[in-house]
């Protein structure tokens, strides 16, 4: 997994093309550190880490804390970037784990926020 301190999206690919080990991507800690890739491109190269034996790919999604430092994760789903989240990765499949403080709360929000996304299966 990329992280928001020492391993940027890229260091993991170069991981990932020498051991073959997909990659559990973190959408906030991208956000955080990165090199300034297309999204569009880094998700593409994310969910091609992942053979179909493997499952679906693993994103980690979160949000900064209001009035928090970078790499801080919100304490309960922001829905303006989550709306904006779903809306960027509408082209992709994957499993979402959401780091988030509130869990459960925020689990039932994202759920009624995806209702009519085709990927949803809830």
């Amino acid at each position: 997994e990329n992280d928001d301190r020492s391993y940027p999206f890229e260091d993991c690919f170069h991981i990932f093309e020498e051991t073959g080990i997909p990659i559990v991507f973190d959408y906030y800690h991208h956000s955080v550190l990165n090199r300034r890739e297309e999204f569009d491109g880094v998700m593409e190269k994310f969910t091609s880490t992942w053979k179909s034996e493997d499952g679906l790919p693993l994103l980690d999604y979160s949000s900064m804390k209001i009035g928090g430092c970078p790499g801080n994760h919100a304490l309960s789903l922001d829905e303006v970037d989550f709306k904006k989240f779903i809306g960027e990765t509408s082209s992709y499949d994957f499993d979402i784990m959401l780091e988030i403080k509130d869990k459960e709360e925020s689990a039932i929000r994202a759920a009624d926020l995806l209702k009519n996304d085709k990927r949803f299966v809830g």
